[in-house]
């Protein structure tokens, strides 16, 4: 899995950020991920929905959009 080291991250920081607003969880993530990170839109899925089991992430929305680069941003997310 590729992805996880650009993923685990993400979920730690979004969950802190959200634990700060005092968000019971996140429904929907909004990432730019660079094409040029080799990162397939599938798997990048399928390891998030993963990873995020048993987080404040688990069952979120996640879209992605990609650009020509070569790194992976955070856009927004949603809390409830």
């Amino acid at each position: 899995m590729h992805e996880t080291h650009l993923i685990q991250p993400i979920i730690e920081g979004i969950s802190q950020h959200a634990k700060k607003e005092g968000a019971k969880a996140v429904s929907k993530v909004r990432l730019k991920i660079g094409e040029f990170t080799g990162v397939k839109e599938d798997s990048f899925k399928e390891t998030f929905s993963s990873l995020a089991k048993g987080t404040m992430l688990e069952g979120s929305e996640l879209e992605l959009t990609f650009f020509p680069g070569s790194r992976v941003e955070v856009i927004s997310f949603d809390i409830k």
